[in-house]
């Protein structure tokens, strides 16, 4: 299986003195800390802001990849067993993340990935998905939202609110665990009291996170 690390590379913005401000680099895949296969692993990103190349350096090794029109790019590196170093460089700026190349693998990548095009088929704009996020994400996975009451996020195609589209340590690729991932909207201080009471039971225990054709989405 291929380790997938993906990152989004945010460029230089005009500062209101006119002078160009340093790229932010933003990681968003792997997980620092995560465990992935040993071997060959695919990097992708995206630049904003008209750079042309951006450097990937593993471990003291670096790798450099051209931009295409929209700022996309991917590269091939190589993890070595244990920890790896990962340092994105983009014109002076860099971030860095670890991770960890093991037989024990704790991080899931959407499958297929590195097929960018089957997701953003908008090079022009940078690989950003436009529209109604499960319009994409309904070309491959079944629709999850023909019961009488659907999830908020899901009935306003916000598929991303909850599924990281990359890759996560979580199930279903999900940006958090479940009671982690609810209390995010569901901070009320009536939604508060019930989860600390439920806590040894769990949310998907007893609700459906996608639609239900019962109140508060009960199952």
């Amino acid at each position: 299986m291929k380790a997938i690390l993906c990152f989004v590379l945010m460029g230089a913005i005009l500062s209101a003195t006119g002078a160009v401000a340093a790229p932010v680099i933003e990681i968003l895949a792997p997980a620092n800390g995560a465990q992935v296969p040993q071997g060959k692993a695919l990097v992708i990103g995206r630049v904003t802001g008209g750079y042309r190349s951006v450097e990937v350096d593993v471990n003291g090794k670096v790798h450099h990849s051209a931009l295409t029109t929209g700022g996309g790019f991917m590269a091939t590196v190589y993890l070595m067993k244990g920890k790896n170093l990962l340092t994105v460089h983009v014109d002076g700026a860099s971030a860095e993340r670890s991770v960890v190349a093991s037989d024990t693998v704790t991080y899931r990548y959407h499958p297929e990935v590195e097929k960018c095009a089957g997701c953003h088929g908008d090079t022009a704009r940078g690989y950003l998905v436009t529209g109604r996020q499960d319009t994409v994400c309904y070309r491959c996975h079944d629709r999850k939202d023909g019961k009488k009451l659907v999830h908020g996020p899901l009935g306003g195609g916000e598929c991303t609110s909850c599924h990281d589209p990359h890759g996560a340590m979580n199930a279903s690729l999900t940006v958090a665990g479940a009671e982690g991932l609810c209390v995010k909207c569901h901070d009320q201080p009536h939604s508060q009291k019930h989860v600390r009471e439920s806590r040894a039971v769990g949310c998907v225990t007893c609700h459906e996170p996608h639609s239900s054709s019962k109140a508060f989405l009960q199952k």
